[in-house]
């Protein structure tokens, strides 16, 4: 079953997995960002929040190198 454009149901438990694992990777990172510039554990998570949001905004405009430039 296509639920939208490139994404299945048969992915979604994939997907779900995949997200939850990049949200507990980031959290630490977002948080030693914070506290090692300087301005607070919280400015680390706001910036990983607004840098996440950026990307998937960025990601859907399909704006990607289309490979080698002798092709």
């Amino acid at each position: 079953m296509n639920l939208v454009n490139g994404l299945h149901f048969k992915n979604i438990k994939g997907d779900i997995y995949g997200g939850i694992t990049a949200a507990v990777v980031a959290l630490p990172v977002a948080l030693a960002m914070g506290v090692s510039s300087g301005v607070g554990p919280i400015a680390g998570m706001y910036g990983a929040i607004i840098v996440g949001f950026l990307q998937h905004c960025l990601a859907a405009l399909r704006l990607r190198y289309p490979g080698r430039p002798d092709r």
